[in-house]
């Protein structure tokens, strides 16, 4: 093959000679997962982020076979560890003629406290009242600024959005090789 038949070729088809029959088909097959593609990156650009999808924010609420019940707030203690005080509470749960006590975290909940406990083990059981009087307090950093929480990027929008431009592109190169450099 000599310096003027490799110029004189038509198309890249006929220069390599692979997908000289079917090259239109190829491009046919880009274009087309091209589209799909852009139309799935704009489904996650409306969606804001492909996380939010892969997140489960709400509570999975499973039946364990616990039974709703009520405690008495008891004695209250503090442990000093470390330089840090702990305060606990003495939860006192009656089931049956039966008393069953719990050391617990103090959340500030005074008197009667919604519980949740074990028919089989009535010993085990937990606090289902939410503590009210109780602001969220918003998480700072070292100087004491309050940290804001960031969005983050949308990094799988981009990925997709490039991608499908390239199929688009690669496909189109094809078909326009195909059809009008013949």
């Amino acid at each position: 093959m000599d310096h003027y038949t490799l110029l004189s070729a038509e198309n890249a088809f006929g220069l390599s000679g692979v997908l000289d029959k079917y090259g239109n088909i190829f491009g046919f097959v880009l274009v087309a997962f091209g589209i799909i593609m852009l139309c799935f990156a704009g489904k996650v650009k409306k969606m804001g982020s492909f996380y939010l999808e892969m997140e489960n924010h709400d509570p999975v609420i499973k039946d364990n076979g616990y039974k709703l019940g009520k405690a008495v707030t008891g004695e209250k203690r503090s442990t000093e560890i470390g330089g840090k005080t702990f305060s606990e509470v003495k939860l006192i749960f009656e089931h049956e003629g039966d008393t069953y006590e719990l050391w617990t975290p103090d959340l500030g909940m005074e008197g009667e406290v919604n519980i949740e406990y074990d028919p089989m083990v009535p010993g085990r059981f937990y606090i289902t009242d939410k503590v009210e009087g109780v602001e969220e307090v918003p998480d700072v950093d070292e100087d004491g600024e309050e940290i804001e929480e960031t969005k983050p990027t949308n990094n799988v929008f981009y990925a997709m959005l490039v991608f499908g431009i390239v199929l688009l592109g690669l496909g189109g190169g094809f078909l326009y090789d195909f059809y009008f450099l013949k």
